[in-house]
Order: C-alpha cells, then sequence, then structure tokens
C-alpha cells in the first residue's frame, strides 16, 4: 500500500509540474525560434529577438522604473509597517485581530475598483502621482508583509529581549536595530521579497493611474506582445527568470530560518 501510494504522489506531481512548465517551455521555444507558424515544432534557432530586446531604447527605461518601483514600496512599507507590526505583537497582541482584518482588505478590493476611487480623489489635488502609486502598491502588498513579519514573532519572548537590551543603556531604536531586527532578519527579508514581487509585477493599477506617462516592465510586456510575438516571448522569460530567482531566495531564506531554529 505504502508503495502504491508514493507512486500515486510521484505522478500527481510529476502531471502537475508538467502542466506548469509546457507554458514556460514553450514560450522559451517561440523566443529562441526563426519561425513557428504552421509546424508543431519550431524551426530554426535564434537569439535576434533576445539582442532586439535588450538593445531596445524602452526595455532599459521599463527595467528601471520597475524596479525604482519595487524599491521605493520596500521602504515604505519597512518604514510604516515594521514598527507597527513589532508594536503588536509585543505590546498589544489584542490588536492583532484588527490588523488581520487590514490584512483581508486588499483582496476584497478589486484592482480597477481601487484605481477608479484614486483617480477620483487624487486628481486635482498636487500630489505627485508616482508618490500615490506607491503608498497604494505598499497597502496592497500589506498582507504578505504582515504575514512574513507575524510569524517570526511567534515563540520568543522579543519583549524581554527588549526591554533587557534598554536597561543595558541601550535606545528604543538601538536595541530595535542592534537585538530585534537582527532575530526577525528571515521574515523581514522574506517580506520585503515579497513586497517587491508585488510592485514590480503591479500592472492594473499602474497602467490605469499613470497611463502610458510611466511604462514599467509589465506594461511594455503587454505592449510589446501585441506588436511582436517573439520579443514578447523573449520579455516574458526575462521576467519568469526575475520571478525564479526571487523564488530562489525565498526558499533559501526560509530554509535557514528552519536551520537556525533546529540549532536554537
Amino acid at each position: 500500500m505504502k508503495k502504491s501510494s508514493n507512486f500515486g504522489a510521484k505522478l500527481t506531481i510529476s502531471l502537475i509540474s508538467i502542466m506548469l512548465l509546457t507554458p514556460i517551455v514553450a514560450t522559451l521555444a517561440y523566443s529562441l525560434s526563426t519561425s513557428w507558424v504552421k509546424t508543431i515544432l519550431p524551426t530554426g534557432l535564434t537569439f535576434h529577438w533576445y539582442v532586439v530586446l535588450t538593445s531596445s531604447p524602452s526595455f532599459l527605461p521599463a527595467v528601471l522604473r520597475s524596479f525604482g518601483v519595487g524599491v521605493a514600496t520596500v521602504i515604505v512599507s519597512m518604514v510604516i509597517f515594521l514598527p507597527v507590526i513589532f508594536y503588536i505583537n509585543v505590546y498589544e497582541p489584542k490588536l492583532k485581530a484588527k490588523m488581520r482584518f487590514l490584512t483581508i482588505i486588499p483582496f476584497t478590493i478589486p484592482g480597477i475598483v481601487l484605481v477608479t476611487g484614486l483617480v477620483q480623489l487624487y486628481a486635482n489635488l498636487p500630489i505627485p502621482k508616482i508618490v500615490v502609486l506607491i503608498l497604494t502598491l505598499t497597502a496592497i502588498n500589506l498582507p504578505s508583509f504582515y504575514q512574513s513579519l507575524n510569524n517570526v514573532f511567534m515563540g520568543r519572548d522579543f519583549r524581554a529581549m527588549f526591554e533587557q537590551a534598554q536597561l543595558l543603556g541601550e535606545s528604543p531604536v538601538g536595541a530595535f536595530m542592534h537585538v530585534i531586527l537582527p532575530n526577525i532578519r528571515s521574515g523581514v527579508l522574506v517580506g520585503m521579497l515579497l513586497t517587491f514581487t508585488g510592485a514590480f509585477s503591479e500592472y492594473v493599477v499602474t497602467n490605469i493611474f499613470l497611463g502610458g506617462e510611466f511604462e514599467t516592465l509589465k506594461i511594455y510586456m503587454y505592449r510589446l506582445m501585441s506588436v511582436n510575438g517573439n520579443a514578447g516571448s523573449v520579455l516574458t522569460i526575462i521576467y519568469f527568470g526575475f520571478l525564479m530567482i526571487i523564488s530562489f531566495l525565498l526558499i533559501k531564506t526560509v530554509h535557514g530560518k528552519k536551520i537556525d531554529q533546529r540549532k536554537e
């Protein structure tokens, strides 16, 4: 029975893996093909479309804009949410229920509804739209940031650590930076990576709120796919490669956290 169940589990995992990897492999093959129209397999092999895409004057600015939005969103999330999550977990655990309720809100409001409200609210105000966009993306990515940090506060008496550090002469800021932060670094790193990925990948809010004035990588990708399928496939593969790097970093971080917990 055990062997048959293991075989069934392996078969299921293999089928799911094939189902998930097939579109990626097909996209990679299309990005490297000279032609793939009326044949089962692509004909020819070329890196021409990679050269075309990377030499495009619109490619690098789109990447830098997306990167800038992602970094700015991470910084704002760290400045606003990190102290709040620390305070709630250490001094006011009763507020955790209300905080969990707030983290549900981004899932309940559709992006199109959110951006429509933002346009109507901030259209005539003297506030740069990019600032509003970053604050909006920060709020949208609150659930992943909060959950990543909330998990690392479980199982340790951070209040005692924080207060003992102050008794030994540390200021509140110094105690947080030198004692608390090193002990929650894995959760902070995971939260930063998830927040960066969410902001980097955002399309609906960025496209509708800023329109063509601010072309990020995701907006550039959708525009390119309607013009040139091969170049669009190249950009999709590059985007998948970026996500794979982020996923690898997340796995390494979580794995390192588990090893540290076992040592303790």
